[in-house]
């Protein structure tokens, strides 16, 4: 079943309002899906004087509460001083959390989220020292020259290309 964001955008702005939180009345009715975002879920446009509120096409099966809390999460973005992740954000989205029993934070992950992964990953960044495995998709500094790097446990890293022919 796929979710419906514009239906639960109102409901989560309702919610928002219930307790207190002074959400913008100037958001769009309707959420926009961007397909290419790959490493968020969410993102608040201020243009014009309006929010309009857009989320990953990660999110379309994604648990219906993962949606909310994601659409929570940039509804708050346009209560007034709350367009950053300071000290209002992190205000509202505890009200929002303890009301809701969402987990509203900066970031976030997949498996948090209930989140399918579907990408075919091209190399894993793996630590010699405590065994944590990363998984990237694209090149990059780390992976072409991992003895500049470190884990956060210090150990040395090794790279595993994943490529399949």
């Amino acid at each position: 079943m796929t979710n419906d964001f514009n239906i639960l955008l109102k409901k989560v702005i309702l919610q928002a309002k219930s307790i207190g939180v002074p959400v913008s009345d100037k958001i769009e009715p309707e959420v926009k899906i961007n397909s290419r975002a790959v490493k968020r879920f969410g993102r608040c446009i201020l243009s014009r004087g309006r929010y309009t509120i857009e989320l990953s096409s990660m999110l379309i099966d994604a648990p219906e509460k993962s949606c909310r809390q994601t659409i929570a999460h940039e509804i708050i973005h346009t209560c007034p001083g709350c367009m950053d992740h300071g000290v209002s954000f992190r205000l509202y989205a505890a009200m929002m959390n303890n009301a809701y029993g969402y987990s509203i934070s900066r970031t976030g992950s997949r498996e948090e989220m209930g989140i399918r992964q579907e990408e075919n990953f091209r190399y894993a960044i793996i630590c010699r020292k405590c065994g944590r495995k990363t998984m990237r998709l694209r090149r990059s500094s780390v992976i072409d020259h991992p003895s500049r790097y470190r884990c956060k446990c210090g150990g040395r890293l090794r790279i595993e290309s994943l490529f399949r022919e």
